[in-house]
């Protein structure tokens, strides 16, 4: 299977980034040199090649984020590293590629000298309190006023803790432990905290674990902070053989883009500095990406949230203006002259399409249309919407709204979703947080030949008009060639805890079936010729979905952790139709069941399983 990326490109003039002043291992800031070495780029077809050696990166104080490589209006443009470090300090964005075509960065590092995170070990762990052990030099900070405080070069005021997160890792495999999900040790910003030596801090909190001395503690210092790499309104981008050791939000953000290809890439820890966490939030995240979006050969450790999130975005509509306009929130990624789905709340299916032809961003008035952002100290800490953004939006439709869309429906863009993604080769392991693959885009899907190792649901198909607001329903995934070896290790064990998965494939759209005549949601969904190493029951979990196979595959039991998943039942069905689950090998002693909801007998095609 083949990309339609476009390689097609002019010689290019090779750039010197010596001739601009910019060497490796001098210590110097590099911002602005590297700003006049890319300005010379402009309008050229060009290929630019460091020398290997460490470049540093600082913020400069006047601006709010400072950009190492601004790419904007870029074309035909080459830059490899040849291995090179980037090493920033303080608020900065690495790279930034916006409104530019047939770019590819290759074969650097980066990393911070001070990351916003800072680890350390469990030296005691309490009822009531939790002693950690912290190296000051690599990981400076102050208390003030009984409160915990990151401090670093070029950071500006301390940053307290955040509210989430603050990762555990197990001191000989440095894994996620089994079941101990986000901040084990009740840790954040208002945590009383006293230093009990030079080494030691004691954070007097109630813990949900008893950690065992020596395991490792990330505490971070906020959530999405800066991107990595961000893509906007581009085309033809690759990146390839790189490694992030520490971004301060996701690693990789293309919104707006047409055909990606990530080839490569690694987001692991910097293990020569002893660290055992990557980055802060999401790995890759794609929103309103369409062509050819292809991934491989990535590996992903000790990152602080899922490895790779493909989706649209619903926009909802707070109010109707007349027959052909509305009032919306979260319509940040459509443009003049796209075109949408109406999708309404009660069937959560896409109906009649609209062409945008004005739209206008107003201030924010409802409340979903405003960011729920923490600050703390000053510091905005990063929790949010998905968009993170505050606002509205009035938008003018070509053609009439339908009289019976009402407010809370939503409306998906259909013109920006790929035509094909393919996830290949790639390596996910229990080291980072929560899930691997969440897909919702309804183009071709092919997940074929990666490695799992999720503490959460290995692939989850989610489609929310309710909360993030992140479209839409798949239509064509197949699911082969992959080993899931584990996986769910901290999933769902109640109800109430669903937010990690319960199956290893999840499929919890957040449409509920009422009946045995709804249409799901979801459609065409292959799971063939995988092979699952579980330690529990739980294979998947599937809501509203029209065409599951679930075939030859190969379950093999484990019992490298203890079983405790609520899903007691290898499948759990509910509002699904045209369901087929046969040719599978199951180990002795696995009692495979089914549970169904909302469904017929006639749904389901099944074999080989007890209770069906």
């Amino acid at each position: 299977m083949e990309s339609n990326m476009d390689s097609s490109h002019v010689l290019p003039v090779n750039i010197n980034p010596e001739d601009f002043g910019i060497l490796p291992d001098t210590g110097y800031n590099l911002i602005l040199p590297v700003r006049k070495m890319i300005a010379a780029c402009k309008g050229k077809s060009a290929e630019i090649n460091f020398q290997p050696g460490q470049y540093n990166f600082h913020h400069q104080p006047e601006e709010e984020v400072s950009i190492a490589f601004n790419l904007q209006e870029c074309s035909d443009l080459t830059i490899n590293g040849n291995g090179a470090e980037l090493i920033c300090h303080g608020y900065v964005m690495p790279f930034r590629i916006e409104r530019s075509n047939n770019i590819e960065i290759k074969g650097f590092s980066i990393d911070w000298e001070r990351p916003y995170i800072t680890q350390g070990r469990i030296a005691e762990c309490t009822a009531d309190h939790v002693d950690i052990e912290i190296d000051r030099i690599q990981y400076p900070y102050v208390i003030q006023n009984g409160r915990f405080f990151g401090t670093g070069q070029d950071w500006g005021n301390p940053r307290p803790l955040s509210d989430c997160y603050h990762d555990a890792y197990d001191a000989e495999t440095q894994e996620i432990p089994s079941q101990i999900r986000d901040n084990p040790f009740n840790l954040g910003p208002d945590c009383e905290v006293c230093e009990i030596s030079d080494k030691i801090v004691s954070f007097k909190t109630s813990p949900r674990w008893m950690a065992p001395k020596g395991t490792y503690v990330a505490l971070n210092h906020g959530r999405y902070i800066v991107k990595g790499i961000d893509i906007v309104e581009s085309r033809n981008v690759s990146i390839r053989n790189m490694t992030l050791y520490h971004v301060l939000s996701g690693g990789v953000v293309a919104s707006r883009t047409e055909n990606l290809n990530i080839d490569g890439l690694r987001i692991i820890p910097n293990a020569s500095k002893g660290r055992v966490f990557s980055g802060v939030a999401d790995g890759i995240h794609f929103i309103h990406c369409k062509g050819d979006i292809i991934v491989e050969n990535v590996e992903m450790a000790g990152h602080g949230d899922d490895f790779l999130n493909i989706h649209g975005r619903n926009s909802v509509m707070i109010e109707k203006i007349d027959s052909h306009t509305v009032k919306v929130i979260r319509a940040d990624c459509w443009g003049i002259n796209d075109e949408v789905w109406v999708v309404r709340q009660d069937d959560v299916q896409r109906k009649e399409i609209l062409k945008v032809v004005a739209i206008e961003r107003m201030p924010a008035t409802h409340p979903l249309a405003k960011s729920e952002t923490q600050l703390n100290n000053g510091i905005n800490l990063g929790w949010g919407l998905s968009t993170n953004k505050e606002g509205e939006w009035i938008v003018s439709f070509a053609g009439p709204i339908p009289d019976d869309v009402v407010e809370g429906d939503v409306f998906e863009n259909k013109t920006w979703n790929p035509d094909l993604f393919i996830l290949r080769n790639c390596r996910i392991l229990r080291k980072h947080r929560a899930r691997g693959v969440l897909v919702t885009v309804p183009g071709q899907v092919v997940i074929e030949n990666n490695y799992f190792a999720t503490a959460g649901a290995a692939i989850l198909f989610e489609g929310d008009t309710l909360h993030w607001y992140e479209s839409g329903g798949v239509e064509d995934v197949l699911i082969q060639n992959n080993i899931f070896d584990n996986c769910l290790s901290s999933g769902a064990s109640t109800q109430e805890r669903w937010q990690w998965g319960g199956g290893i494939i999840t499929i919890t759209p957040s449409h509920q079936p009422q009946g045995t005549e709804d249409e799901p949601y979801h459609r065409n969904i292959r799971i063939v010729n995988n092979k699952f190493d579980t330690y529990d029951q739980p294979l998947v979990r599937a809501r509203s979905v029209r065409g599951l196979v679930f075939s030859k595959n190969t379950i093999a039991k484990s019992t490298k952790f203890k079983p405790f998943a609520f899903q007691k039942e290898s499948f759990w069905l509910d509002g699904c139709r045209e369901v087929t689950i046969s040719e599978n090998i199951y180990p002795n002693g696995y009692h495979t069941t089914v549970c169904s909801n909302h469904m017929k007998s006639c749904d389901m095609d099944i074999d080989n399983i007890a209770d069906a």
